[in-house]
């Protein structure tokens, strides 16, 4: 079963994509601020981070950065409010799998996290 850590200030959105991405036959695990975040990514190996851009302690930028750095094989979705066409560029060529802009539908962020994870097996099929 594939492990999604999901990082959101907002503690309903966590819930909320949380419980539907458990009921597609995902594990999932919350994080409400960067540092938590990253305490739990000590503790377990994440297939995909799915975080908020915009977050109390830090942003998605810094996120990206670190994951890409600590957990290579690992694939990051960002999501955002705020629909910058230059962000999300930027953010791609960082490492970012996807961005995709607020308000969140439920099925693109399932064709986005199936996407990410089956792309992921083909390029590091030996960390999976």
């Amino acid at each position: 079963m594939n492990k999604i850590l999901i990082i959101d200030d907002e503690i309903g959105i966590c819930l909320i994509m949380s419980k539907f991405l458990t009921k597609n036959g995902y594990e999932t695990t919350i994080a409400e601020s960067g540092a938590t975040a990253f305490e739990q990514m000590q503790k377990k190996k994440f297939d995909l981070v799915l975080s908020d851009f915009r977050l109390e302690d830090t942003d998605g930028r810094e996120i990206l950065r670190k994951i890409k750095i600590e957990y290579p094989a690992t694939s990051v979705i960002i999501v955002s409010g705020f629909g910058d066409p230059n962000l999300a560029a930027e953010l791609i060529k960082m490492g970012a799998y996807d961005f995709i802009n607020k308000p969140i539908y439920p099925n693109i962020i399932l064709e986005a996290v199936k996407n990410a994870l089956e792309d992921q097996q083909k390029s590091f099929p030996l960390f999976n």
